[in-house]
């Protein structure tokens, strides 16, 4: 059975930026892990004109490689909104223009494995085994980890079921 470098579970913007800053590096073998069936980052909080809240210079790569392909400038041009994003006058882009990035950057990469839902982590004295609900096992020699965090809602608006909704819903 093969053994990767690393495995990744889960497929949020982080380990996406991984799977991008890694995708480049030949000697460097890894594989990505998310249990959904395609990427969608946050998708109850794609409200149409609300943005992200940092710069697209903070994308999934741009600070630690400038020249990669997967930069938001690319996607940009490549799709046609280079022109419109900038003539926009603000840096931030909108949050359903960085799930359609997100979305791009994903369907160039290779290591990527949609309809993997992990159950169960092990090291059996050498590396890392990955157990897949349908059956799937990975071996790696290191782990990363980017499950998220699940949305929360405050403890004095718990009895307000009726009234209260978290923006992910």
């Amino acid at each position: 059975m093969k053994t990767y470098d690393f495995v990744a579970i889960g497929l949020g913007p982080f380990n996406l930026g991984l799977a991008c800053l890694t995708d480049p590096i030949d000697e460097l073998d890894g594989v990505f892990l998310e249990r959904e069936q395609e990427f969608d980052w946050h998708p109850g909080m794609l409200l149409e004109s609300s943005t992200v809240q940092t710069p697209f210079m903070a994308d999934l790569v741009t600070l630690a490689d400038p020249t990669s392909r997967f930069s938001f400038l690319n996607y940009a041009k490549e799709s046609g909104h280079l022109y419109s994003f900038y003539i926009r006058e603000t840096f931030q882009p909108l949050r359903i223009e960085f799930n359609a990035y997100c979305r791009w950057a994903v369907d160039k990469l290779e290591t990527v494995r949609f309809g993997r839902d992990v159950k169960s982590v092990e090291h059996d004295g050498e590396v890392y085994v990955v157990h897949v609900a349908n059956g799937e096992t990975y071996r790696a020699r290191s782990l990363v980890l980017g499950t998220g965090t699940p949305p929360h809602v405050p403890e004095a608006c718990l009895p307000l079921p009726d009234h209260a909704v978290h923006s992910s819903d």
